[in-house]
Order: structure tokens, then sequence, then C-alpha cells
């Protein structure tokens, strides 16, 4: 692929906006359909389809997730695993992610967590009634909207029929929120993606994933032997979640089974989920089977608590004779309160403005300093470019490995010589128009002595932002401010200490006027202008 993160702006027939997301998979762009709609664009990595069997492994892939509907879900929406890079779009949902809601507020609870743990049921019952095992439920894996949690990324999803799951012997999935079937490589099914729900679940509850941290092996040894911690989680909520971690997936709780136990005996009839086909005859998978092996609740605790406390009956046999009277179902839970909304982009834009600002400030009060302090900022930009676009390259190739960043800073020093000649020139573009500009104001006496020098330092400054070859600076430097949309506390120390330069660059120019030190005055060629 011989298009750059910051330079592609067309896939197929969608176009890009921006990236918003990349995993082992692939990277995601947010684009618009043909028809104005957005879309999640989702680029698949040439070693993972590479060759012909990998790419008509994708189009039956594909051809199967196609009947993925429901609100839950990011419904797949075209592919063309033809293309150079294959890719996936599936419908754009705005929401927060579920492990930067959790780590920026805490974790959840009440009904908001009783929310999150039945849509994410919702989900995976249209996700197994479209005949596909998900295989990666996990916290980066959910969105939570307004209406409630939506599970994405079915990039890894298989038709739960294929049988070369796991023929290649690799195991897809994300440390911590595996099932031990897949461990072991067994061939996964809809109790897997149980498990991850449950792994999901505890996470949002305690802020942790259910098999602590640590080295991927010490993990996986813990969710090879069921040594989860459900510590913090509330007890209603923790006695299902024990019996969907369960070690052996015929033991473990099903999706409806679940949704009854959290919603109550007769509640999950009434809930507003998308139908379910019934089957043709008994199932006899096991880990179906499961679903049908579970005793309904009858504690009266049901109908006033946010997890209705279970007990720990057997998960294998159901009492012989009829079943026991059922309560009258519990009235719906009271709507959650809306999550919080994505804060969206704005301390990085914000942290970019007032750089400009004091560039602006700092070129109008010390000419020759602003062109120092702008000519860092393009090559720190450039610089950041030319190592993202590195590690892109290396990870479309070769996927992604720890060494990466390292290896990276390894050449960044070649990086920075062979930045200084393009920012150069890209200074010296910010600088004429700074003169020119500065020089006709200067002309016209419009306004103070001191206009001319404000005036061509701003236009300065935007030729250094938007001029001509500038547009890698600029995706370095987004990047690099990038994460303050991700660290609030962080964000609000960075833009107050920029805040606070730009105040006292602004009062230093009221004050002292223009200095053109290390020089007299300013250049022969300028000097009537500025005068």
């Amino acid at each position: 692929m011989n298009a750059r993160p910051a330079e592609l702006t067309q896939i197929g027939p969608y176009r890009v906006h921006r990236q918003i997301g990349e995993g082992g998979m692939g990277v995601v762009y947010l684009g618009s359909a043909p028809d104005g709609r957005q879309v999640a664009i989702k680029t698949l990595r040439p070693w993972l389809v590479g060759g012909a069997d990998g790419r008509r492994r994708f189009e039956r892939e594909v051809s199967t997730l196609v009947r993925v509907r429901g609100p839950r879900v990011a419904e797949v929406l075209d592919a063309d695993v033809t293309a150079d890079p294959p890719y996936v779009v599936t419908r754009f949902v705005d929401g927060v992610p579920l492990t930067r809601l959790v780590a920026e507020h805490e974790p959840l609870h009440g009904s908001d967590l009783h929310r999150v743990a039945t849509g994410l049921l919702e989900a995976l019952r249209s996700v197994h009634a479209g005949g596909v095992v998900h295989r990666d439920v996990k916290p980066g894996n959910v969105l939570v909207t307004s209406d409630g949690p939506v599970l994405i990324d079915f990039g890894i999803a298989h038709a739960a029929e294929d049988t070369r799951l796991t023929a290649t012997g690799f195991i897809s999935g994300t440390p911590g929120y595996l099932a031990p079937e897949t461990v072991i490589g067994q061939n996964p099914t809809p109790a897997t993606d149980v498990h991850g729900w449950a792994a999901t679940v505890t996470y949002a509850a305690t802020g942790r994933p259910p098999y602590g941290y640590g080295p991927d092996i010490a993990v996986l040894d813990r969710i090879r032997r069921g040594e989860h911690d459900l510590s913090g989680v509330e007890p209603g909520l923790a006695s299902v979640l024990a019996m969907a971690l369960e070690v052996d997936p015929v033991r473990r709780l099903g999706v409806e089974a679940a949704l009854t136990m959290l919603a109550g005996p007769d509640a999950a009839a009434t809930m507003a989920m998308p139908p379910v086909p019934p089957p043709a005859e008994p199932a006899t998978d096991p880990a179906l089977a499961a679903t049908d092996e579970t005793p309904v609740v009858t504690d009266d605790t049901a109908a006033t608590a946010a997890f209705p406390p279970v007990p720990p009956p057997s998960l294998t046999t159901r009492p012989a004779g009829p079943p026991p009277a059922r309560p009258a179902a519990p009235p719906p839970p009271p709507p959650a309160p809306s999550p919080p909304r994505d804060p969206g982009v704005w301390r990085s834009r914000t942290a970019l403005v007032l750089t400009g600002l004091l560039v602006a400030l700092i070129a109008a009060w010390a000419p020759y300093a602003g062109a120092v302090a702008g000519l860092g900022m393009l090559l720190l930009g450039r610089v950041t470019w030319r190592i993202r676009r590195r590690l892109f390259e290396r990870r479309e190739l070769r996927g992604q490995h720890r060494g990466d960043p390292f290896l990276a800073a390894l050449a960044s020093p070649w990086d920075l010589l062979a930045s200084i000649g393009p920012c150069v020139g890209q200074l010296v573009v910010g600088a004429a128009g700074a003169v020119a500009v500065g020089g006709l104001v200067g002309l016209t006496d419009v306004g103070g002595l001191r206009t001319p020098y404000l005036a061509g330092a701003v236009v300065g400054t935007l030729l250094l932002w938007w001029g001509p070859g500038t547009v890698r600076s600029r995706h370095g430097l987004a990047s690099v401010v990038a994460p303050l949309d991700r660290a609030p506390r962080t964000a609000w120390v960075v833009l107050g200490v920029l805040a606070l330069a730009v105040c006292a660059a602004m009062l230093s120019w009221e004050s002292l006027g223009t200095a053109w030190w290390p020089a007299d005055g300013p250049p022969s060629f300028a000097e009537g202008w500025f005068s």
C-alpha cells in the first residue's frame, strides 16, 4: 500500500476523513459513503490475507458477516477483499470506548453497569443468530453511546460452522479476555463469546481484567486454570459472571440464561431485542445445550435489585417434574442516565491553536526567535510524521511487535537530518509572506507602529501551518497532541501552561515592543517598511 496514513483520502468508493483506530488486524478510518452517510472503514494488513487462499477465506467470512444485524452491533455494510489493501466497511458508531469511559471516569455500577451487561448480551444474541462467533469480545470492542453499548470490530469473527477457525494454530484475540478453550487450541463456540462478555463486564465493574495483569503467559495460565478475580463486583452480578467464566464451555452460562438472570425470570421475553428463530431440532452442541440447563431465579429481591442474587444450583441437571411457579415479572428497570459523550478532539485542537498563537506572538515580539520557534515546530511535526510512517509500513508488512518503537527511535536522528531541508524551505516561504504582508501594512500606515509586526507574524504562522509542503508537519503535530484527548487531567495542565505562555508573550510584546535580537534592527531590505 503506497498511501500513507496522513495522506490517505480515498479507499474504494469511500472518502477518508481521518484515522480513528489501529489494531493487530489493520487500521480503521472514519469515512463517507457515496450517499453521504458516515462509515467506518477497516483496512486489513496484507500479511493476514496474503495469497489466494487467504482472500478466499475472507470472502467466505464477509459473506457470513453481512447476515449479522441488530441495534447492538456495528453491521458490515460492504467489503472488498480483492482491493489493495483489502477493506471492510461497517456502520459508524459515535460512542465512547468502554476502556476510555472506565479509565477517565470510574468503574460502572448500578443501572449503568446493568445497561452495559444486558446490552452486550443483546449484541451476542444478534451475532449468534447470524451464525457467527465474534471471538474477540473485550472492552476495546465496546462503544458506549447514549442508546447503550454497541459491539464493534468483527475483523476476526468467523462463521460458527467454519472448521478452519484454528487450523493454522494461531490464537486470535486479546490476552486477558480469551476463553480457556481458545488458549488450549479448541474451536470457539458461542460459549467463547459468553466468556468474553463476562470478562468485559468484570472490567466495566472493577476497572481491571478478571485474570489480572502480568506477562501474557502468566495471564493465559490463569485463564486455563479458571483463576478469575471477581472481588469488587456486586454479589448478584458476581454469581452470574462466575457461571459465565466456567472453564468448561459445557457448564458455562448461555446468553438467554444470562439475560433471564439479569432481567428477572420473565423479563427477557419482553425486552426489545431482535427475535431469534427457533432451532429446527434440539441443539447437539454441548456449549449451546448449556443454555437450556440453567435454573430460573425465584428470589423475591429480583424486583428491587439491579442484579438479582443467584443461588448456586447445579448447572448440568434440572429437577424432574413441572417447573416451580414463577412470580410476576418485575417492572422494567428505570432508564439509565446517558453516558458521558465523547469529548472529541477539542483538547488537541485547542492546544494547536494556543501553540500557533504563541509562535505568532513570539514572532511579533522577537522575529528571529519566532523563526527559530517556527522551525522547531516544523521539525517536530515532520520527524513525528516520518516515525509514524515507518511504524505503519513495518506493521503493514510484519504485523505489530513490541520492538517497533525502539527501532523507530534508532532511526530518528536520520529523520531529523532528512527533515531539515524541507522545513527550512517552508520557513523561508513563511518568512517571505510575513515580510511582504508586514511591509504592505507598514506602507499603508494602518494601525500603530506595531501593527505591521503583528500582521506579518500572523500571516507567517499561517503559512507555516497551511503553506505548501506543510501537510506532513501538520499531521505530525496533530499526532503529537492527540493523546491529550484521552488524558483530560494532563490536557488541562498543558492547556493551562500554553495559555499562560500566550499571556506572557502578549504582555511582553505590549510592554517592550519588537526587538530584532540578536540583530540591531530589521533586515536592510525591510528596514524602511518596518520603521
